[in-house]
């Protein structure tokens, strides 16, 4: 079931692009017409372990999509988070809501490891780009690599918070909410980034609106905004700037782990 809907996601995304080649056309509709074969066989699967949902998106009015013909990428798959507690146990076989209950846990528990892993790989491409962009063609090396974290960046923060979503709809609120707290766009920085105060947005667009960018274009506050890097030498009197809550609960292990993952990856030629 993860894996169904990340696949959704990864396709939906990769659609969405305005400028692709012939051969990734080609691979989309690849993409495009295995994960509509992986729907058809989900829904044949979910009338055995949700006999009732028919009946109630009958009631509800809505349209049930026909996998045959819809796009899989938008296509909705109507598990139990997405119905209302009152309804679930007229739907559900019984503990169908507690399976996925637990998968989502762990998807959003996976999501934030993604998360934290890509953030130590922003780092380290920010030291390599520093490094090695002494030429065009290293500069756009590195680029095209920073294009790729931040790409990596914003799937792994979709995917947190639709798992996040789907347990608080399965769970309520509860003592859960300490672990998997509320991922907001200013969460999302490195152990050596930190947010951008408001005068130095203010000054940030600023700069941005004197370089002839329009309004739209000056920040996206839908985005992580931007970030800078900070000394821990010059900045220990700065009390005020702490970590991301997402770093909390990071083991040692995790940590020295992904740091030699991190380096072993920054060897590897770039793919365009």
């Amino acid at each position: 079931m993860l894996s169904l809907i990340k696949s959704r996601r990864i396709l939906a995304t990769d659609v969405q692009k305005q400028s692709v080649t012939i051969i990734q056309a080609t691979q989309i509709q690849k993409w495009w017409t295995l994960l509509l074969k992986r729907i058809q066989k989900f829904a044949e699967t979910q009338q055995i372990f949700m006999p009732g949902l028919h009946a109630y998106l009958r009631s509800q009015n809505s349209v049930e999509q026909d996998c045959s013909t819809s796009k899989p990428e938008t296509t909705k798959l109507n598990l139990p988070s997405s119905i209302p507690s009152s309804k679930r146990l007229n739907i559900c076989v019984s503990g169908l809501p507690d399976i996925e209950n637990e998968l989502r846990f762990a998807q959003a528990v996976e999501s934030l490891s993604s998360l934290r892993w890509h953030l130590r790989t922003r780092t380290m491409a920010g030291k390599y780009k520093t490094k090695n962009a002494s030429s065009q063609r290293a500069y756009t090396r590195s680029r095209a690599l920073q294009d790729q974290v931040e790409s990596r960046i914003r799937e792994c923060q979709s995917m947190y918070n639709v798992a996040r979503a789907a347990v608080l709809s399965l769970r309520g609120t509860g003592d859960w909410e300490r672990t998997l707290q509320v991922l907001k766009p200013e969460d999302i920085r490195g152990i050596n980034e930190r947010s951008l105060t408001e005068e130095e947005k203010e000054e940030y667009k600023t700069t941005r609106r004197m370089a002839g960018l329009t309004e739209g274009e000056v920040i996206n506050e839908s985005d992580n905004g931007p970030m800078v890097s900070f000394n821990p030498i010059l900045a220990l009197g700065e009390g005020r700037r702490t970590l991301s809550w997402i770093w909390y609960s990071v083991s040692d292990g995790e940590l020295q782990g992904n740091t030699k993952e991190v380096e072993a990856s920054m060897s590897l030629p770039i793919s365009f």
